[in-house]
């Protein structure tokens, strides 16, 4: 999702405009998500989903697994009628996504170290389950990538295309994150939203507090020693700057699964996006400000309505990464592209920026320039800073990695030349980047081979679970 965030808004202007210009109506969708923006500060669930007389577990917010035997909107929208791509499209959130699927979900909410709250969801079998049962699965953790949140693994057009409903299935204790400021955990204890300083965070963050402080939390909950994690692009990323950071992470993960692993991308396919990848820091906060990146996309999507957004996201794609998605249907596309995008800080961005310009995949350089625009001119920078390097030759945790050949974000031979540990790299011809989790062949392709990864770590209690199931 790199790159997207910087030019995605412009992008959409241009482009939005120029179809004005060949369609000159585009009628309004009522399949489009509701303005993220209007989604509650503290992370529990929307009032608007479920009715009133549901329990809730007093301690933590969450839903108890019986909640999901009836659920109404408040305003009659969702009917016997409506088919399950509306349904999922017009949905407001994760809950009613997994719910349309025909699964559980329990909330709960993470309180980091520093203060952020995130709140993050638990998939429940389609039965009830004791919580004896519940506790004895082995535990699937999986993280979502740039720009987006934890619903970026429920939106396959059917439940066996949605990775996460196949893992619970097969027996697993399936858990899914979120990073601090998207739609889920824009919450902090001290700091308010409209604070600059609720944005001044990035990769650094994610690896030394969202990542290791979610997975403790996964792991105190089921009471396990361990856990498998599974990260999509930039959630590959912070789980492997995580891994680096903090040496006892490495127990705590029994296998690594990264699908498109995003560490050291190549470089972006627009000129205009490569032009803001080399500049300063300085000047992408006076264009974007020093908060919230892509604030504006549920603007664009209610404008435009479905069938002209969902054109402009594939020109966008086009336009920044060469990326064709012919792997990728359009009933996908309808589902996923409402709720493609989350997001996330300015800073973040400008961090992707500097390990792209770099060629390395490093911590923020909070002044490498050593306060003289003199000397980032000059590029004379490197020499007068280095700024440390995420350490990844030291993690330890076995890892399978996905990815897509036609991916211009993937380096997978400077990804490789950075790990230490048991690396098997599984390289798909054809495939781009979101094709890991929504091409037409992923259940082939990737799922069962993701499946059998953690088949090989997950043996003798997978097996006796699946014979119980």
């Amino acid at each position: 999702m790199l790159g997207i965030s910087v030019s995605l808004d412009l992008v959409l202007l241009a482009l939005g405009s120029r179809l004005l210009e060949v369609q000159p109506f585009f009628g309004k969708s009522d399949q489009l998500a509701d303005d993220e923006t209007s989604y509650p500060s503290s992370p529990t669930l929307s009032s608007k989903i479920l009715s009133s007389d549901i329990p809730r577990h007093a301690s933590s917010g969450s839903l108890t697994p019986k909640e999901f035997k009836v659920s109404q909107m408040e305003d009659g929208t969702i009917t016997k009628g409506q088919s399950l791509h509306s349904k999922i499209t017009s949905a407001i959130d994760i809950v009613e996504i997994v719910h349309f699927h025909g699964y559980k979900i329990h909330e709960h909410v993470v309180r980091t170290r520093d203060g952020y709250l995130l709140s993050i969801h638990r998939i429940l079998p389609k039965r009830e389950l004791s919580m004896s049962e519940l506790s004895g699965r082995p535990v699937v953790y999986m993280h979502h990538g740039l720009l987006t949140n934890s619903e970026l693994f429920v939106l396959g057009d059917t439940a066996s295309r949605c990775l996460p409903f196949r893992l619970v299935d097969l027996g697993y204790d399936v858990w899914l994150g979120n990073n601090r400021g998207n739609k889920y955990s824009r919450k902090h204890l001290v700091f308010s939203a409209d604070e600059n300083r609720f944005w001044d965070y990035s990769l650094d963050e994610f690896a030394m507090f969202d990542i290791p402080d979610t997975v403790n939390y996964i792991l105190r909950v089921t009471k396990r020693d361990s856990l498998s994690y599974v990260g999509f692009s930039q959630g590959s990323a912070q789980a492997l700057a995580a891994l680096s950071l903090n040496p006892e992470l490495n127990a705590k993960i029994n296998v690594f699964v990264g699908l498109s692993p995003a560490m050291i991308p190549k470089g972006l396919n627009s000129l205009m996006c490569s032009y803001f990848v080399q500049s300063a820091p300085s000047f992408i906060y006076k264009i974007f400000g020093r908060r919230a990146i892509l604030p504006s996309v549920i603007f664009w999507q209610k404008l435009f309505g479905q069938k002209a957004y969902e054109q402009i996201v594939d020109y966008s794609l086009i336009f920044l990464f060469n990326w064709k998605s012919k792997n990728i249907t359009l009933s996908q596309k309808k589902i996923g592209y409402p709720h493609m995008f989350s997001p996330s800080s300015v800073k973040s961005i400008v961090h992707w920026f500097q390990i792209i310009n770099s060629r390395r995949f490093q911590m923020f350089d909070d002044g490498g320039y050593s306060g003289s625009r003199l000397v980032y001119l000059s590029g004379a920078s490197v020499k007068a800073h280095r700024v440390a390097p995420f350490p990844t030759r030291t993690i330890t945790s076995p890892m399978l990695l996905i990815y897509g050949e036609s991916d211009m974000l993937i380096d997978i031979e400077k990804t490789l030349d950075q790990l230490s540990c048991d690396v098997e790299a599984v390289g798909v011809p054809g495939y781009e980047h979101m094709d890991t989790l929504w091409a037409k062949d992923v259940e082939t392709t990737v799922f069962e081979r993701v499946i059998t990864k953690l088949q090989v770590y997950n043996p003798v209690e997978r097996k006796k679970l699946v014979e119980s199931y």
